[in-house]
């Protein structure tokens, strides 16, 4: 059974929207990390993460995901899971699992309708 991990969401100022969801929906900030061509907050909205994406770099920022970028799904062995859905006929967008702040793997692939789909492995 896989877990949803958090929803990704792509906004015009992290900052803005996280003012808005933690004033107006009681949600509270979880942690925040950037780098060249992205910022991200976490936040906390009861037992879901929604995951704040203000794109900094321009190519970035045209993704045809639509405002909601990913769903991201927990697994707790990301070379099996890999293995298992390749043998479904799911391709992934890179060849392998990259690593990103705090020591996550992440590898993303789409869903039958083009969705965004993340899966995550936390160290």
């Amino acid at each position: 059974m896989s877990e949803l991990a958090h929803l990704g969401i792509v906004v015009k100022s992290c900052e803005h929207s996280r003012d808005f969801y933690c004033q107006v929906l009681n949600c509270s900030p979880e942690g925040s990390w950037q780098n060249q061509d992205i910022k991200a907050i976490e936040l906390r909205c009861g037992s879901l993460i929604i995951e704040l994406l203000e794109y900094l770099s321009p190519q970035e920022q045209v993704r045809n995901t639509g405002i909601y970028d990913h769903l991201a799904f927990r697994t707790e062995n990301m070379e099996a899971r890999i293995r298992q859905l390749k043998n479904l006929g799911v391709e992934f967008e890179t060849s392998a699992p990259r690593q990103v702040m705090n020591g996550k793997k992440i590898i993303f692939f789409r869903g039958p309708d083009g969705e965004r789909i993340e899966l995550v492995q936390e160290t």
